[in-house]
């Protein structure tokens, strides 16, 4: 049974939301009502991530990190060996918090790159919005982004006029900082703060008809701190001394840089170009 749905009020308010927000921060990448009904919550046996749907050719596959499903974070993220796996999705219109028990099919891109493509038996989405185009052509450095994810394994539920309510992203802004040569894959880096659970979710550029999917979240890169103790501060912030303060030992913590580590989309539709799996669309359901 597919598990969302889509309510015309639902779309129309959203619209709406849309539309608000782009006025009212006037930026040049505000996401769409059509992503913002694609994307949902993953879990797996290791993490809570996000996920989004693309269409390509009438057939519905879903995206995410390959680390959520492998528990390994770092490059190479693990290998997937099956050819399916038990995944729990969230249902964003139902009531309260309902997960949705899947097996899907797997699509892997490649060792060393943190995107694995996700085919179901049948399309769970029903009468979708379309999808957004999916690449990174004329992306330019400093251009505004955004990307759109469940935090620490938490959405937002969104209210409508009808009573409903929605699971909806937190979105967060970013601007592309750098595209550099990473052992051969094609690996962009994001000035922005990401938190844990983004990490699957898209990054989109420019708004309205001209928005696109560029990247999929990976992580962030950590930078060195360093911790100074209670003891320390005070006796640095007196004025006078009378005796000589206590040395403490040197500590060191690693702390969120705000850079994004993000996979150019491009992946994703040679993946898919490879292994056109995904489950086709009645023709009613079908993109327009």
């Amino acid at each position: 049974m597919p598990i969302m749905r889509f309510w015309r009020s639902s779309v129309a308010s959203l619209v709406w939301l849309a539309l608000q927000s782009s006025v009212a921060l006037g930026q040049s990448a505000t996401p769409t009502t059509n992503v913002l009904m694609r994307v949902s919550m993953i879990e797996s046996a290791y993490f809570r991530g996000t996920t989004f749907s693309v269409d390509v050719d009438q057939r519905e596959y879903w995206i995410t990190a390959k680390h959520i499903i492998t528990g390994v974070e770092k490059p190479p993220y693990g290998d997937i060996k099956s050819k399916s796996v038990s995944l729990r999705i969230l249902d964003p219109g139902a009531p309260g918090e309902s997960w949705v028990p899947e097996e899907f099919s797997v699509i892997d891109p490649g060792q060393g790159i943190d995107i694995v493509v996700l085919t179901a038996h049948q399309p769970l989405l029903t009468s979708p919005l379309p999808s957004l185009p999916t690449n990174s052509a004329q992306v330019n450095l400093g251009s505004d982004c955004e990307f759109l994810g469940y935090p620490y394994g938490g959405g937002w539920r969104a209210s409508f006029d009808n009573g409903q309510t929605w699971w909806m992203p937190y979105v967060k802004h970013c601007t592309i900082s750098a595209l550099p040569p990473k052992e051969g894959t094609r690996v962009w880096v994001l000035d922005g703060i990401n938190n844990v659970g983004f990490s699957g979710g898209p990054v989109v550029v420019r708004t309205g008809g001209d928005q696109k999917i560029m990247a999929v979240v990976s992580g962030y890169i950590m930078e060195p701190a360093d911790v100074v103790s209670a003891d320390a501060d005070k006796s640095s912030s007196e004025s006078v001394q009378t005796e000589k303060p206590t040395e403490h030992p040197k500590q060191v913590v690693k702390v969120n840089s705000g850079f994004i580590i993000a996979f150019d989309i491009k992946y994703v539709v040679d993946a898919i170009e490879k292994k056109p799996i995904g489950p086709l669309r009645k023709a009613k359901d079908a993109e327009k």
